[in-house]
């Protein structure tokens, strides 16, 4: 089928004279997402006939696409007007497969704004989202994790320009009808792979008093749809979908709304969760000051990320009870309730942001989640402060929890292990910054076992601990988590090489500014005496370097990438991510608990896609 599909067809048609002369505009998009739904299987059915022979002739035909649009919408008896949408659908149907082997990096993701975003974003190729449980922002994530560019539906023209000078391989679009017709135009029928999720404009009177799911099924956005597309596009096997409701609420327990709650529930301290501007001058402070630091540790918690540790310990949970509550005679303790669930779900957040605040100033990173670091907006002392201040209100909501005092005593273990191991991977590296001698590929690999594992394994236990089982009698929870994590890290440092190092520097500086990564080790180990006396000079050089942004820089970035190539290093760290999680796997695959099982092989999926490995292998062999 994708052989098939993927062959350019050349055609002089189109894609306004594809449509019949009738524009877009005037199109409707199918009210509900039942209708939706129909009409998109018919069209994946019809596109999956043409499989063996290709496109049919006459579809390329003025007019073809329309009639066979004209002919999915009569068969369900649907609304004449449905047509231009059926037809765009269709076409995505065409083009998808075609999308999914763009390498990474050449596929762009539009979205448009948010209708419930308050205001616009400073950042005018930047989508609008309504807060951290936005659907467009889960869409945002997900892309953006899977390799995609993601840009604003206000660039499309420009987009699609892009697409034709060769910069994209394909293109998924969310836009409404009217700027499909003004981009796609541009654009002969059935030439360049281009996707597309229409939708409709919703006033402000139309989206008053809705939430954003509400509002997002009304202009005809169904995220889960939209995901499916990535994850075809994108290679993540997972069923993101099908958790879909949980990674919304699992973000949703950050808005402000919610941790107040939790706050005055578990005496997380005066002012932590209010509403406080950040922007105020200390002349007129809002809050007194003995609320400054609980507030600012509330609304940096809230602040943004992707929230996916509480999503394992609540998918965990959820799905060890819907385990355990088909088998009889199950020994150990009885699930909590889900509300204490869920407030055990924030704790691992909680402490997660602390390690942030403190990590972003151990780095020297001055941006966290589009916005300053803690540390440069308030000064060391008070980030030192603010992230203390959450790791004693992680530690207080644990203790406050309902239930048994096994319980509480369990969870503390499982959360000060993890802090523990954390702050000894944390040590090593800043103790490898400072030796003389370098670190080895083996050590930092035991670094970033110790740095990033501990979080993924914390989020997993908890959710075991909370259904009444313990984590250790279940399965080999450290040995996933080691590999999850580890693989994760140096797939990190892998894409922190991919892309323009023009325009994205500061990363490949720390590399080079002595961060013990394990792709610098491998440089290292497998350079010629020369390689490695020319990549430690421009580390030197790097480490000088009074401007981030100073032309030699950027020329030493770019040398010591070849020096890298030449080593062999993007593909031995390519082999290393796919072992991690081939390792990973093994560790579950004996888990006699199926729906868990399901839920950790998503979680590797998510942190470790085996498209984004492939994606860098082809890479490096085409290099």
């Amino acid at each position: 089928m994708r052989a098939a599909l993927n062959r350019n067809v050349s055609s002089k048609v189109s894609f306004l004279s594809t449509v019949g002369g009738t524009s877009l505009e005037l199109e409707r998009i199918p009210p509900t997402k039942a209708e939706r739904e129909r009409l998109r299987a018919l069209s994946a059915d019809i596109v999956a006939s043409w499989s063996c022979e290709g496109l049919p002739a006459e579809i390329k035909q003025h007019n073809g696409l329309r009639l066979k649009a004209q002919e999915l919408v009569s068969r369900v008896k649907a609304d004449p007007s449905f047509v231009g949408w059926t037809m765009v659908t269709i076409l995505s149907e065409v083009w998808r497969y075609r999308i999914a082997s763009a390498a990474a990096g050449q596929r762009l993701l539009l979205l448009p704004d948010c209708p419930l975003a308050r205001e616009p974003v400073k950042e005018k190729n930047c989508p609008s989202v309504c807060g951290p449980s936005c659907g467009l922002g889960t869409i945002w994530s997900a892309a953006h994790d899977n390799g995609w560019v993601v840009d604003s539906t206000r660039s499309a023209a420009t987009a699609i320009g892009s697409l034709m000078s060769g910069q994209y391989q394909g293109i998924l679009g969310v836009a409404r009808l009217k700027d499909l017709e003004k981009a796609y135009g541009m654009l002969p029928a059935f030439s360049f792979p281009v996707a597309a999720v229409p939708y409709q404009h919703l006033d402000e009177s139309e989206v008053k008093g809705c939430s954003c799911d509400v509002a997002l099924l009304n202009a005809g956005i169904d995220v889960e749809w939209v995901l499916s597309l990535l994850g075809v596009a994108g290679g993540s096997p997972g069923p993101v979908g099908d958790y879909l409701p949980l990674l919304r609420e699992a973000s949703e327990l950050f808005s402000e709304t919610s941790i107040a709650k939790l706050a005055d529930r578990f005496h997380l301290g005066e002012g932590f969760g209010s509403s406080f501007s950040v922007g105020q001058t200390k002349s007129f402070e809002p809050i007194s000051s003995l609320s400054v630091t609980g507030n600012l540790a509330g609304e940096f918690l809230g602040r943004g990320g992707k929230f996916l540790r509480p999503f394992v310990t609540l998918a965990a949970y959820d799905s060890l009870c819907a385990d355990l509550s088909k088998q009889k005679n199950v020994s150990g303790s009885k699930p909590v309730g889900r509300e204490t669930a869920r407030a055990a779900a924030v704790s691992i957040e909680i402490f997660h942001k602390a390690s942030l605040v403190h990590d972003d100033i151990e780095d020297g990173d001055v941006v966290r989640y589009g916005r300053p670091t803690v540390h440069v907006e308030h000064g060391i002392p008070a980030a030192i402060n603010i992230g203390d201040y959450l790791v004693g209100a992680g530690y207080r909501l644990i203790a406050g929890l309902e239930g048994p005092a096994s319980l509480r005593s369990d969870l503390l273990k499982i959360l000060a292990d993890a802090h523990v191991r954390l702050a000894r991977g944390q040590g090593a590296e800043l103790w490898w910054r400072e030796a003389d001698n370098e670190v080895t590929s083996a050590e930092s690999l035991e670094i970033y076992g110790l740095k990033t594992s501990p979080a993924f394994e914390a989020a997993v236990a908890m959710g075991i601990r909370l259904a009444g089982l313990q984590p250790h009698d279940l399965l080999q929870v450290s040995r996933y988590s080691l590999h999850v994590g580890t693989g994760f890290q140096v797939l990190n440092d892998l894409k922190d090489w991919q892309g323009d190092l023009e325009n994205d520097r500061r990363v490949a500086g720390d590399v080079l500014g002595g961060r013990p990564t394990v792709m610098w080790a491998l440089a290292l180990e497998n350079l010629d005496d020369r390689g490695r006396e020319e990549l430690l000079r421009i580390k030197a050089a790097c480490s000088t370097q009074q401007s981030d942004t100073s032309e030699e820089t950027a020329a030493a970035i770019q040398t010591a990438k070849k020096l890298y190539r030449s080593a062999g290093v993007f593909s031995k760290a390519a082999e290393i991510v796919a072992n991690e999680r081939q390792l990973a796997a093994d560790a579950i695959r004996d888990c006699d608990y199926s729906s868990l099982r399901e839920v950790l092989e998503f979680l590797l999926d998510l942190a470790v896609p085996q498209q984004a490995i492939d994606d860098l292998l082809v890479a490096e062999s085409d290099a």
